[in-house]
């Protein structure tokens, strides 16, 4: 009886593309010629591991996925067991428009493996495991300041709406003690009135305790021995603090992947939309697409920066000669990023006073 001969893929490349999903995954495999199989399978990194290694013996194996709600640790666990595995980002996928219009799990797999096989897709940048949780305790300070200001936006609505007046010669108040007193003793008609203010005040506070415990937590974070030499540079930039220092850090975590300016500030999104055809150009403004965390720190540290550097002032007030000061701060946004690159790449301090 002749044996029965096992398949050899050695030498052979096969690409995977995954739809991930919280209760399953949709696995699409192809070679460089045809797709093979497509299934779907239980979220398990180990059996799309052993499937493959049974089913294409031999070969070398390309694993893609859309960066998501699952993070990184499916590319970690892949890697670890020996798969070249890839996180990209959804707007770089290729997509026509009736797959736009005729969107599915087994559509969304097929197109990664496709562009997967073709080369028309990179992989995002995976931090290191440190540097990624270290961003998520920045992050989530930030998360903190957006909903202190929506309860800060919620007591004046709740005052605005109920017709409850405070102060009429304090155009501006400060959220200090004074002010909360001030809140929980103004009188209200009725006692369901009281409770509701009393509520929103109180869920104020709350979040404004977390976020004085999380502001305390990343300063302890920025004086640990792997932070605190790109801190002293990064804060040694007029403009940049401790907290503006920790998200520039844990958001670009490693300068050396932006091989030109122009790079850096693309993926923090200080770059103009732009579109042609034929002779036509148009200019939309600055790109929607941008680190959402990493951006608004930057023109924040920009407006400062104006007032206690001279070279950059004299930049501002050349720029907004020719156009609004909110677009000049832009492009004193793009100078800021010109010289945190430098500062980080050349491992020197900052000095004020130079052109350039």
């Amino acid at each position: 009886m002749s044996k029965v001969k096992q398949p050899n893929f050695e030498g052979q490349t096969i690409f995977c593309g995954i739809d991930v999903h919280k209760k399953t995954w949709r696995i699409n495999v192809r070679n460089d010629e045809f797709e093979l199989e497509d299934y779907s399978q239980d979220p398990r990194e180990e059996l799309l591991l052993n499937h493959l290694r049974k089913r294409y013996p031999g070969a070398s194996y390309q694993v893609a996925y859309e960066a998501g709600f699952c993070g990184f640790s499916i590319q970690r666990s892949l890697k670890k067991s020996g798969l070249n595995c890839i996180i990209i980002n959804p707007s770089d996928v290729p997509s026509s428009d009736k797959d736009k219009k005729r969107k599915s799990d087994k559509i969304d797999a097929r197109k990664i493996s496709r562009e997967l096989s073709n080369g028309a897709i990179e992989g995002i940048y995976v931090p290191a495991v440190e540097m990624e949780h270290a961003r998520t305790l920045v992050r989530q300070r930030g998360r903190l300041v957006q909903d202190q200001t929506r309860c800060k936006n919620r007591i004046w609505h709740l005052l605005m709406f109920s017709g409850l007046k405070l102060d009429a010669e304090k155009s501006h108040q400060y959220w200090s003690r004074r002010f909360m007193e001030t809140l929980r003793q103004m009188p209200c008609e009725t006692q369901s009135l009281r409770h509701a203010l009393d509520i929103a005040v109180e869920e104020y506070l709350q979040v404004r305790k977390l976020l004085s415990l999380t502001t305390k937590q990343v300063r302890v974070l920025s004086e640990q021995v792997s932070f605190v030499a790109i801190q002293k540079l990064l804060r040694s930039i007029p403009g940049i603090g401790v907290v503006n220092a920790m998200i520039i850090m844990t958001e670009l975590q490693d300068m050396r992947r932006f091989k030109t300016l122009d790079k850096l500030c693309s993926y923090v999104g200080i770059v103009p939309d732009t579109g042609s055809s034929g002779d036509n150009e148009k200019v939309n403004g600055i790109t929607h697409r941008s680190n959402h965390y990493l951006r608004p720190a930057i023109v924040e540290s920009s407006w400062v920066i104006i007032r206690k550097d001279p070279a950059m002032l004299m930049l501002y007030k050349k720029y907004c000669s020719k156009m609004v000061a909110n677009k000049a701060i832009i492009k004193i946004a793009r100078h800021l990023l010109s010289r945190i690159r430098y500062v980080w790449m050349k491992q020197v301090e900052y000095e004020i006073g130079i052109v350039g």
